[in-house]
């Protein structure tokens, strides 16, 4: 929220890492790493939209009649939470912002980020090197034959409006390109998003969202990937189940579990996802596979040796309190007892010289 209002703004900046570390990436004939499949299921909690170009009209995605969430849209998310938690560059940088030069995008590709060298890169300029990345994500598809959606007339322009003090980075108190956006979860939007004015209505965009409760099942194929890199990609996919924290001057506490947001309409509610990992396998070393006709044993996690190899893998992240992990969780924690009301300031507020270099509440 602004300051000494009771509404919250949709959105927050939170601090990025202080260290990037850049490496170059294992490939394949290098022979090392770990290679895997990670097998998922989304649930919606509330109404989901996934969509193309907003010019094509107001459905759900759909291939061969079922709903389906693309890969890239998957991928685009865990990339962007593996950036903010492992120490990534900017990918997408604001050019309007003069970012420190140790985040800006990786140029050379045996030198990469954590999240490059994971998701993919591409060199800039003539003779441009590309590396693939290590990790492949599929559509997710959903399991239920009859979707149930509701139309909804979403107005997404006013979430554009730049107000320079709600971008300053929360530690350094400037716009420096030192913080990542998020948005939080509105769990009373179980079944609704925020009124449009009828003055706006001809602006606001037509939609058919899913309601909550809808199930997605989608793989993660893995290879070459270092034992840092795997933790980091099983956080990113499983988060944390269980956080506490409180936000703020009026120490509002909550609990509950981390939660992803996907899909359009974000700062209107839409789009928390509940993902959990239904099953880990790791292949059996590649030298054991290629260098021999026997058929090779691979290690599969299932169950409560499932839930083991998760928290092992996890608890480096879990007991993480520096500024960017304490404020990842009051972003992403999913309570629904949360009883705040979100929206974004109107016209008018802005145009009131008084309200001109107020930020947002810290978190």
């Amino acid at each position: 929220m602004p300051q000494n209002e009771n509404f919250w703004n949709p959105y927050r900046m939170i601090p990025v890492r202080e260290r990037i570390e850049k490496k170059p990436p294992l490939t394949d004939e290098k022979f090392k790493g770990k290679s895997g499949v990670i097998s998922c299921s989304l649930e919606n909690l509330t109404p989901l939209f996934i969509g193309g170009n907003r010019n094509f009209g107001e459905n759900f995605l759909t291939r061969d009649g079922k709903c389906v969430i693309p890969g890239s849209s998957l991928k685009g998310m865990l990339r962007s939470l593996a950036e903010i938690v492992g120490g990534g560059c900017f990918v997408v940088a604001d050019r309007k912002v003069k970012h420190d030069s140790r985040y800006k995008a990786c140029d050379n590709a045996n030198s990469l980020c954590v999240a490059c060298r994971m998701f993919g890169m591409m060199e800039r300029g003539r003779n441009a090197r590309v590396h693939r990345g290590n990790i492949s994500i599929g559509d997710a598809l959903m399991r239920e034959e009859n979707p149930k959606a509701k139309a909804y007339d979403v107005l997404l322009s006013s979430c554009g409006t730049r107000h320079e003090p709600f971008y300053r980075s929360p530690q350094t108190g400037n716009v420096d390109g030192k913080s990542r956006k998020l948005y939080f979860h509105q769990p009373n939007r179980t079944d609704s998003v925020p009124n449009v004015p009828d003055k706006l209505r001809s602006r606001a965009w037509k939609i058919r969202a899913l309601q909550p409760g809808h199930h997605f099942d989608f793989e993660v194929q893995f290879s070459n990937l270092r034992s840092e890199e795997i933790r980091l990609l099983l956080y990113v996919l499983a988060l944390e189940e269980e956080v506490s924290v409180t936000l703020g001057e009026e120490q509002i506490r909550l609990r509950g579990p981390l939660r992803h947001k996907l899909g359009n309409a974000k700062p209107l509610g839409m789009g928390s996802c509940h993902i959990s990992v239904e099953k880990l396998v790791y292949l059996a070393a590649p030298r054991a596979r290629f260098a021999s006709l026997r058929e090779p044993e691979d290690t599969v996690y299932e169950g409560d040796a499932l839930i083991n190899e998760l928290s092992g893998m996890r608890r480096g992240f879990i007991g993480d309190t520096s500024p960017t992990m304490q404020q990842l969780r009051k972003m992403m924690v999913w309570d629904e007892n949360d009883s705040r009301s979100f929206k974004y300031p109107e016209y008018h507020w802005f145009k009131n010289p008084e309200n001109s270099r107020k930020p947002l509440k810290a978190i």
